[in-house]
């Protein structure tokens, strides 16, 4: 009976096995080859080749020449800028971004996230109703969701720094938005559809966050 390694699983026969020199070499083989770091042309070679993929499986991609690797759900490149769309909600009603833009970046380095987001409001831009949420390209971790991550939006009233806050400390994917909600105070609120200084947003107003945080 086929026994296997404790620490990497790979398989090696026992003395009452079936002599098979070529079975056994394959199955190690293929037992080591999923654990090494895979080289492909393209990311649609990797796919091509690599129909169920496992997590934790690490393939360099000559174009564009990144390493990627798996997490489970999807294939990111490690350490390279990847874009995401951020989602966008509101506690009342879902704002819809009509001809203005929502675009987000992202850059993960070992259990690291880098990100960016951006929310440009257009003319058929519907603004929706109550306090804004935005959504992080990949879930936080126990400590990743504390850390507030900076920004700045642009209203009919001007332009304020504002602070984003994880929606929660354990395993967040959404941030809210706080910020200058009144042109008389300096008093921070939690910002929404009402926009900033109590000016309503209009065409053209954005909304722009970066930050740093600690991935699930």
């Amino acid at each position: 009976m086929t026994l296997y390694t404790p620490l990497g699983g790979l398989p090696f026969p026992q003395p009452t096995d079936t002599a098979d020199l070529p079975l056994h070499l394959r199955s190690l083989a293929e037992g080591i080859d999923s654990r090494t770091v895979l080289r492909y042309p393209t990311a649609a070679d990797r796919d091509a080749a690599i129909t169920t993929p496992a997590a934790g499986m690490v393939a360099w991609l000559t174009t564009p020449g990144t390493l990627s690797y798996y997490t489970g759900s999807a294939w990111v490149a490690m350490g390279a800028w990847n874009a995401y769309t951020p989602a966008w909600t509101a506690e009342t009603t879902n704002p819809a971004i009509g001809n203005g833009t929502l675009t987000g970046k992202y850059a993960l380095v070992g259990k690291v996230c880098h990100f960016s987001a951006l929310v440009t409001f257009g003319s058929t831009t519907a603004y929706g109703s109550g306090a804004y949420s935005l959504g992080l390209p990949v879930r936080a971790g126990a400590l990743g969701g504390l850390p507030p991550f900076p920004g700045v939006a642009m209203s009919g009233g001007g332009r304020g720094v504002i602070s984003c806050q994880p929606t929660a400390a354990t395993n967040a994917t959404t941030f809210t938005l706080w910020g200058p909600g009144s042109a008389s105070s300096s008093k921070i609120e939690q910002l929404g559809s009402g926009g900033l200084f109590g000016s309503a947003w209009v065409s053209g107003s954005l909304i722009r966050v970066s930050g740093t945080y600690e991935v699930a």
